[in-house]
C-alpha cells in the first residue's frame, strides 16, 4: 500500500487476498462467485479511506445482473463485517457519469460530468471508475470511514456478473496517521532507559 503523498508507505498488513477461481493477480473476473473477499487489509495506524473504486482491467460486455464491488470494515479479524459502500460496475448504476477530456487533449478545457453512462460496454481497459462516499450503505455516517488501529478495511466482489466478459481491480486510497501509542489495544516495546508509567 502506497502513501505517496505523505510519503509513508505500509509493507505488510495485508491478512488475506483473493484466492478464488484461476485469480490473476488480483484482477477480478466478473463473473467470480458472489461475496468473494478480495483484499483484507489489517489497519496498523489510524486511517480514512477518501476514495474507493476499480479499475477496469477487461472490457465488459453487456449483462442481465452487473458486478458489485463492496468497501466493508471489520473491527477485529473474523469480526463482525459492516457494509460501507457497494459500488456497481455497469449500466445499472445510473449515477456513473464521465468528464470529456483525453490524453490526447484533444478537448482544450475539458470537463467533468459531461457523459452518462448508456450500457455495460461503455466500460472499457484502463477506464477508472470511483464511488460517492457521500452516499454510504444503510447510512453510515462518514466518520465509519474512519478506520481504527486494528481493525480491517475489506474489499469484496459482493454480486457476481450473469455471465464472463469483464474483470477489475478494486482499490481504495488511504490517508494514515503515525502509530498512535495511546490506544488500549497497541503496544510497543520500551526504548532505552524508559520504563513503565503509572
Amino acid at each position: 500500500m502506497d502513501m505517496g503523498m505523505t510519503g509513508y508507505q505500509i509493507v505488510g498488513g495485508v491478512r488475506g487476498s483473493y484466492a478464488a477461481d484461476a485469480p490473476v493477480n488480483n484482477e477480478v473476473q466478473v463473473e467470480e462467485t458472489s461475496n468473494t473477499v478480495i483484499l483484507e487489509f489489517v489497519c496498523p495506524v489510524h486511517c480514512e479511506v477518501v476514495a474507493f473504486g476499480a479499475v477496469i482491467t477487461e472490457d465488459f460486455i453487456a449483462q442481465a445482473t452487473d458486478p458489485v464491488v463492496s468497501l466493508k470494515k471489520a473491527t477485529t479479524v473474523g469480526g463482525t463485517e459492516t457494509a460501507l459502500k457497494a459500488l456497481t460496475l455497469g449500466s445499472s448504476n445510473t449515477t456513473l457519469t464521465r468528464g470529456n477530456g483525453d490524453r490526447n487533449v484533444a478537448t482544450l478545457y475539458p470537463k467533468d460530468n459531461q457523459v452518462a453512462i448508456a450500457a455495460d460496454t461503455d466500460l472499457d481497459t484502463g477506464d477508472v471508475v470511483y464511488a460517492d462516499l457521500g452516499t454510504l450503505t444503510v447510512s453510515k455516517p462518514l466518520s465509519e470511514l474512519h478506520f481504527w488501529p486494528g481493525e480491517v478495511l475489506m474489499l469484496e466482489h459482493t454480486t457476481a456478473a450473469t455471465g464472463a466478459g469483464g474483470a477489475y481491480v478494486p482499490f481504495a486510497i488511504v490517508k494514515m496517521s503515525g502509530p498512535d501509542f495511546t490506544q488500549d489495544n497497541t503496544w510497543r516495546e520500551l526504548q532505552d532507559g524508559e520504563v513503565v508509567l503509572d
